[in-house]
Parts: C-alpha cells; sequence; structure tokens
C-alpha cells in the first residue's frame, strides 16, 4: 500500500526557486498542494487546504518569512515550516527556532539536502543548516553597527539621517536592518525597535 503524500505550501514570490522545488519533490512522499508569493496568499490557502508541510522564503515580498511562522504560532497552528534563504546569516537558525520553524535551508543547497530536511521535519525533528553561523553566546545577537543603526531608528531618524549620522550609504542601512529585522523575527521597524528594548539591545 502506497503511503498517502504529504501535502506541502511553497511560499516564496520567486518563481525560479517554486520552479526547482516543484521538480526536487517530483516523484517523492511530497507533494506540492500550493504556492503563495505572499504572506497573506499562504494565509488565505492554509484556511482552505489541508497542509502537512510550509517551505517559506526568509524574505518574502518586503516581508519577513520569520513573520508569517510566528502569526501562525499565534493562532495555534502547528503545521512545521522550513524557512529557505538565499545567502547565509549569522543567528538565522536560532531567530528561525525562535518564531517556531523546525528547519532552515540555503537555496543553493543540493536536492538532497531539502530532502533530508524535510523528511527529519516530517518525522517530528529539526534540521537546521549549518551554513548559518551561529549566534556568538558571548554577546547581542545583534553586530555593534546593527545596534547603531537600530538605535538610532528608535530615536525616530529615517534612513537618510542615519546614514548620515554614521558615515554609511543608504543601502548599508537597509542592509544592516534587514539583518537585524531577521535575528529579531520581525519584519518591520516599530517591530524592531519594540523587540530590540524588549531584549535590551538597544544603546541610550
Amino acid at each position: 500500500m502506497t503511503a498517502t503524500p504529504l501535502e506541502v505550501l511553497i511560499v516564496d514570490d520567486d518563481e525560479i526557486v517554486r520552479t526547482w522545488l516543484r521538480a526536487s519533490l517530483a516523484g517523492t512522499e511530497f507533494r506540492v498542494a500550493g504556492e503563495a508569493s505572499s504572506r497573506a496568499a499562504a494565509e488565505e490557502l492554509l484556511n482552505r487546504r489541508r497542509i502537512g508541510l510550509l517551505l517559506v522564503d526568509f524574505q518574502l515580498q518586503g516581508e519577513n518569512g520569520l513573520e508569517l511562522v510566528r502569526r501562525l504560532r499565534a493562532q495555534g497552528r502547528t503545521t512545521p515550516a522550513v524557512i529557505m534563504t538565499g545567502s547565509a546569516h549569522r543567528g538565522l537558525s536560532e531567530a528561525a527556532r525562535e518564531a517556531g520553524a523546525q528547519a532552515t535551508l540555503l537555496k543553493s543547497a543540493k536536492r538532497e539536502s531539502l530532502l533530508e530536511a524535510l523528511r527529519a521535519v516530517a518525522a517530528g525533528g529539526t534540521w537546521f543548516d549549518p551554513s548559518h553561523p551561529t549566534r556568538r553566546k558571548d554577546s547581542s545577537p545583534l553586530t555593534p553597527r546593527e545596534r547603531e543603526t537600530l538605535t538610532l531608528v528608535a530615536q525616530g531618524l529615517t534612513n537618510r539621517e542615519v546614514a548620515e549620522q554614521l558615515e554609511l550609504g543608504e543601502e548599508s542601512v537597509k542592509t544592516y536592518l534587514e539583518r537585524a529585522y531577521g535575528k529579531l523575527g520581525v519584519s518591520r521597524r516599530a517591530e524592531a525597535v519594540a523587540e530590540a528594548h524588549r531584549l535590551g539591545l538597544l544603546g541610550h
């Protein structure tokens, strides 16, 4: 008797990535039950379909994929989630675990690694990609520059004003903020400031 395939929802705004995932899962015990390119679309599909596992992009149309997982956990939904990223980020695996995800995976990983991660999660375990450097245990999850940037944002400065004060380019400020969002498991400036205050990470 053939086992029933596990229904997978792909949440990624990149068609190339979705195509790779569909091809990688073809002929396995996993079946793509739906695709979404935004958090809202994913939540709508989850309300209509019986999903057994989530594959979620870390950077999702200007949002943080961890926020989707956090929202689902707050709603009492326990669907296992794998967070996918295009590059390695220090502390991402810890942030994913704290948000309620069961795995992280680089999009550049081989098909075998993808299936290994999915099988581990489907069996009730975890699989955090070792490519992501761990947080420094004796320091803040934010780097000094990320803390400086977020501290100025908390004071009401715009990205341009932060860039001027720190003598950086605006793109650098944006990068530092995005990294901080990922480590804090949030997707917006106000959420990042609130979470950093809660953890006592901001300078004065």
